[in-house]
């Protein structure tokens, strides 16, 4: 008879060793979690930068009164892996607020945040909801147009008509905020004005008081204005001429007239006084005798009897420019030597040139060879032949040097035991 070996039962193994079992089973498991942590530790922290905010689910006739924040502060916990895929691509992480089926009213709304990173776990978001008016979405193109005018045409003038060239606009916006609005004003400005023009002008809407609404839109948000200017019968406008006695002093000359205003306007109470007018009138004289600067006159205009200057101002400013007369002036003159080295001497070839000048007419009278300098440096130069540029100055500092024939000359530097023909020399 055979002896008979029972074996061991599996389960009844693992039944048996039951708490060994869990004990190494959460051993392994703390160990591989220790490990993964090690290698990828959590990290609570704040999305940098902070998430924007998406606003969704707004039908096409619904406008929010007040606008939702841009951006929401969102903390999160998560591998350090997983931060690292946000910062690289922040749409891992998206924030909407959802207007779906809300319709016109006041509503507080939830922030709802989308993690598309894992694994990751939301703590915190600010604002956690948001409270927000919904308005009606409006459009309306009945709202009449006012054409605003300031200032005043110049005088003599007056408006006959004004207006827009379109007949209407459209404002569009919350409805609250449009049933405000009462008008859409333009401004144009007539300040002396004296002839018809055309200009665009700025749209606003704004109430009865004329007090700008915000919050609306305008479409065009400008336009163009027409007006039309006439000048009444007793006025005329007539260019202005300027007139003049005498001579500035010898060696100057008029270089210039300047009138302000250049065109004026004339009334009279009898409009055949003013019908004989031609299209001019002339300053009365201005006298130029011995004169050698430019002025600034105001003075009267010849007007005759029964004609007056419009408006408060009986003179008008002339401008007189008065200069010296420009004369150009050849001399000769003899090249100076400087910075000759000591022990050394020098032949010019040749000594003297032309030198032609230009300056104000009284200065060029009186000048002089003496009061041109020319010369040569020979700083740095030993002996030997060299052609060498001329430099110059001039004594008067309203004269300038036009040209020097010729500008560059021939220098024979030798020792002074040599015999070189001698050079004058000048200091400057």
């Amino acid at each position: 008879m055979q002896n008979r070996i029972d074996l061991p039962n599996p389960l009844m193994f693992i039944w048996n060793n039951r708490d060994t079992l869990l004990l190494a089973f959460l051993l392994a498991l703390a160990v591989w979690v220790s490990a993964v942590y090690a290698d990828d530790p959590n990290r609570e922290d704040v999305v940098s930068p902070n998430v924007a905010l998406e606003v969704v689910g707004l039908a096409d006739d619904e406008v929010l009164l007040t606008a939702p924040p841009t951006t929401v502060r969102v903390t999160l916990r998560a591998p350090e892996s997983v931060w690292q895929a946000i910062s690289e691509n922040p749409d891992l992480i998206r924030a909407t607020v959802d207007f779906a089926n809300l319709g016109v009213g006041t509503h507080t709304v939830p922030i709802q945040i989308e993690l598309l990173a894992a694994p990751a776990q939301l703590l915190s978001v600010q604002p956690a909801e948001i409270t927000v008016n919904v308005d009606e979405y409006v459009v309306r193109d009945d709202i009449p147009l006012v054409l605003k005018e300031v200032g005043t045409p110049a005088p003599g003038f007056q408006r006959d008509n004004a207006g827009f060239t379109i007949s209407r606009v459209e404002v569009s916006g919350p409805a609250s905020r449009v049933a405000l609005v009462t008008q859409v004003l333009g401004t144009v400005s007539l300040e002396q004005s004296r002839q018809n023009f055309n200009t665009t002008v700025e749209l606003q809407p704004v109430n009865d008081d004329q007090d700008l609404i915000s919050g609306v839109e305008i479409n065009p948000i400008v336009a163009e204005v027409f007006v039309e200017i006439s000048q009444a019968g007793q006025y005329r406008d007539v260019a202005v001429v300027v007139e003049t006695l005498g001579e500035p002093a010898s060696g100057y000359e008029r270089t210039s007239i300047d009138v302000d205003p250049l065109i004026v306007t004339l009334y009279a109470e009898n409009e055949e006084d003013i019908a004989d007018i031609p299209g001019f009138v002339s300053t009365k004289p201005i006298v130029l005798t011995n004169k050698t600067a430019s002025f600034v006159i105001q003075i009267g205009l010849e007007l005759p009897p029964g004609v007056i200057q419009a408006g408060d101002q009986q003179t008008v400013a002339v401008s007189i420019g008065i200069s010296p007369k420009l004369k150009n002036l050849s001399l000769s003159v003899p090249i100076s030597i400087t910075g000759l080295a000591s022990g050394y001497a020098a032949r010019l070839s040749p000594e003297t040139v032309e030198v032609l000048l230009v300056g104000p007419e009284p200065v060029m009278n009186t000048l002089t060879a003496e009061d041109v300098f020319v010369f040569v440096s020979l700083d740095g130069l030993g002996a030997g032949t060299a052609f060498v540029e001329l430099e110059w100055d001039v004594l008067p500092d309203d004269v300038e040097v036009v040209s020097i024939n010729p500008d560059t000359i021939e220098v024979v530097i030798t020792e002074s035991n040599a015999t070189p023909t001698p050079t004058p020399t000048r200091s400057p």
